[in-house]
């Protein structure tokens, strides 16, 4: 097929990875970039604020990108609130390190039909919201005071996200010789991300 696939790949969800990614997906966008795949792979995760702006630049608005479930019955939901930067196809990339606000993001795209998640491994499973609370002695205490879902309320914490398609697990990612490009063309898990927006043409 004739097009440009982009490769976004995300380290953290820091505060600069919001602005930092809208700039690149700008940039491809002006390059004609047609579709996407974006790596989350070994992302350990981070601010959730971070991982629901990212969201937002790929779902249409009022689209649910996580919910809540805590101690009483009454969860929070966030949701989208501007039209997304592109509506391009994409894959989204994952393995069991994508953990906390990775598997926020990967959940958000899967439910929402937005995404193709791809990986070797589900995710690691990682959704807890905790608080501290001091204590008169000066120790804290860390509590459990809420889980985050799915947009389709699916748990993630202990349990993690199931890719929709398997690949075969790469070599590692960091510390790899020769270039970034040479690295795409061997990785599987990126081969058949690229296999796959081959064939939703």
């Amino acid at each position: 097929r004739q097009g440009r696939t982009g490769y976004l790949r995300l380290l953290q969800f820091s505060e600069n990875a919001a602005p930092e990614m809208e700039r690149a997906l700008q940039g491809m966008e002006q390059e004609g970039c047609d579709s996407y795949i974006l790596d989350l792979r070994d992302n350990p995760g981070g601010l959730v604020d971070a991982a629901a702006s990212i969201a937002s630049m790929f779902l249409e608005p009022d689209s649910r990108i996580l919910s809540t479930e805590g101690r009483s019955s009454d969860g929070a939901i966030l949701i989208t609130n501007h039209p997304p930067l592109t509506r391009d196809r994409m894959v989204v990339l994952v393995n069991q390190n994508s953990a906390s606000a990775s598997e926020i993001l990967a959940g958000a795209l899967q439910d929402n039909g937005r995404a193709t998640l791809v990986g070797d491994s589900k995710t690691y499973g990682k959704g807890k919201i905790q608080s501290v609370f001091e204590l008169a002695d000066g120790s804290g205490l860390l509590l459990t005071v809420a889980r985050y879902q799915t947009p389709l309320h699916k748990q993630i914490d202990q349990i993690g996200i199931r890719p929709d398609m398997r690949c075969r697990k790469p070599l590692a990612l960091d510390g790899a010789p020769g270039s970034l490009e040479e690295a795409l063309e061997t990785d599987g898990c990126i081969r058949s991300a690229e296999s796959l927006l081959d064939r939703s043409v």
